[in-house]
């Protein structure tokens, strides 16, 4: 039986490639480093910052030396985007309140850090359906390692079948299968409805019978 349903948030629950690509290049343009959208969506999508600019670093030449002011600039132009762009979804939001409706636990695991993805969630108006939240900060290893997940799933005591992840990315849909969970993947936020989600949980159960 499916407990509970994990949802990645950049790229799921939250269109924010275009965010976190401003924000980082913001925060680059000063030491002449920026990243194509190509790049960006290819290479540099879905890893949390550290990792983004230890590949710059291999790729651009990049000094680490500048990484944390890089860091806490790429921090602040995120946070200005979202509290000046970012309003409620009501769409995702009547999805979130559905599952809940029916019984099941819901939380995010994201590989922004912990007051993005609070802000996030609160700008967006989906806060009140999290059980709770885990960002790249509450674990040792960000996605695509699986920590997170498994983690989430200790919090509620569950086992990883009796779980759904919803991910978007390539590392993030590593991440789910190296946890054992049941993977809904999608390619965007549209494609987040209950129906897309409530077939996945149903074909989950299935193939659970079909094990036992």
């Amino acid at each position: 039986m499916i407990k509970a349903v994990i949802f990645d948030l950049d790229g799921v629950l939250v269109d924010a490639r275009e965010l976190h690509y401003e924000a980082l290049n913001r925060a680059l343009e000063k030491y002449d480093c920026v990243i194509t959208r190509d790049e960006h969506l290819s290479t540099y999508d879905g890893l949390p910052t550290e990792k983004k600019l230890e590949l710059l670093t291999e790729n651009k030449n990049l000094s680490p030396k500048v990484y944390g002011n890089i860091w806490s600039d790429k921090q602040f132009q995120t946070q200005e985007i979202i509290k000046n762009e970012f309003g409620e979804d009501s769409r995702l939001i009547s999805v979130l309140s559905r599952l809940k409706e029916d019984g099941y636990n819901i939380c995010v695991c994201s590989n922004s850090i912990r007051d993005t993805t609070k802000l996030m969630l609160e700008q967006r108006g989906f806060m009140r359906y999290m059980d709770f939240f885990i960002s790249n900060q509450d674990v040792k290893n960000p996605k695509p390692n699986p920590e997170m997940f498994l983690k989430a799933m200790v919090n509620w005591g569950l086992s990883p079948k009796e779980c759904v992840i919803v991910e978007d990315s390539h590392y993030g849909r590593q991440a789910a299968f190296d946890s054992g969970a049941h993977l809904c993947a999608v390619e965007n936020t549209e494609q987040v409805t209950y129906s897309r989600i409530n077939s996945t949980i149903r074909d989950s159960e299935n193939k659970n019978k079909s094990k036992e």
